[in-house]
């Protein structure tokens, strides 16, 4: 007698997930078929030898009709999603290719509470793509996954989460440049890379993490100030470069705020640092204002800018860091 052909996919999805676990240290304990009822198995995290508190649940979809070439799909019902979204586990949905021997996860819990904010009653499939950062082996569990889980960022290199920064999938790019920032703000090479990315690219393009992170580079004490940090050798060089930044990219920088609120603690606030640069900032709005290459909104806001400049410049020689 011959196993059905499913059930030996199915367990080939497990085999996969059990052997990228327990390979990583972490410990990986199967639950029985006859209490399947939305998890397949439960991870004990583990790092360096020692058990975190911290468990969470995972879902295991296996075989080619649930993946695309560049998705993932699960499908679940109205009752399994109810179960992700307020079980007291984290779920994670892993999904394994028998062909490529490679899978994919996604935080199950998170996609089940988005979808039944407006859809309660029934049930979907969820898809998701495949990206540069969610694929589930030994290295990616132990380097990315594990560190999500434990709300801290992806322990990659360098040169791999540039990679992400520079992703045109901008869940990606988002992710880099938070992780970047992160894990390696003392490596000139996160600062070339997260300066190029934002020159390269048009403001609907760009996370609001990139600004972010150039305006903790200049300094400022609310979002976090990184002057005892960097080595004045790496950190000198990329101030000169954000320096630099003229009318073109002042007024990118004002494009990508969603709102006019200047006052603390709003993402304009946080921003300051990069509008009032130098002796140029009033300069700089001043092109702005006038330039029909920009939005009416963006020359009025500009406009408004060098208003306030004129009227309270002490104000404004705060943010110098010429």
């Amino acid at each position: 007698m011959k196993p059905r052909g499913n059930l030996t996919t199915e367990r080939a999805g497990v085999n996969f997930v059990r052997i990228a676990v327990e390979s990583a240290g972490s410990l990986f304990k199967e639950i029985n078929l006859q209490h399947d009822y939305g998890h397949d198995a439960t991870i004990m995290l583990v790092i360096d030898g020692q058990i975190r508190p911290r468990e969470i649940a995972v879902q295991i979809k296996s075989g080619v009709s649930y993946l695309s070439p560049m998705k993932c799909t699960i499908p679940a019902s109205a009752d399994h999603l109810f179960f992700y979204a307020e079980h007291d586990l984290d779920t994670i949905g892993i999904v394994f290719d028998p062909e490529q021997q490679r899978a994919w996860w996604i935080d199950l819990r998170k996609a089940a509470r988005e979808f039944r904010r407006s859809n309660s009653q029934t049930g979907t499939s969820i898809s998701f793509k495949k990206s540069l950062w969610n694929e589930f082996n030994k290295e990616d569990f132990e380097s990315i996954l594990m560190p999500t889980l434990l709300g801290e960022a992806p322990r990659a290199p360098v040169d791999r989460l540039c990679t992400w920064v520079t992703s045109d999938d901008q869940e990606t790019h988002d992710l880099g440049v938070r992780a970047i920032r992160a894990r390696h703000r003392c490596r000139s090479e996160t600062w070339s890379c997260l300066i190029e990315t934002f020159l390269a690219r048009s403001a609907d393009q760009l996370s609001i993490e990139v600004a972010i992170s150039l305006a903790m580079l200049l300094g400022h004490d609310n979002i976090g100030y990184w002057g005892n940090e960097i080595p004045s050798e790496i950190r000198g060089p990329a101030i000169r470069e954000v320096l630099k930044f003229g009318p073109r990219e002042i007024a990118k920088i004002l494009m990508m705020l969603p709102d006019r609120d200047f006052e603390r603690p709003s993402l304009g606030y946080s921003l300051m640092p990069l509008f009032g640069k130098g002796a140029d900032t009033p300069a700089i709005f001043e092109v702005i204002s006038k330039s029909e290459v920009y939005s009416d909104e963006i020359r009025e806001l500009a406009g408004d800018l060098l208003a306030w400049y004129r009227s309270d410049p002490h104000f404004w020689r705060f943010w110098r860091r010429d």
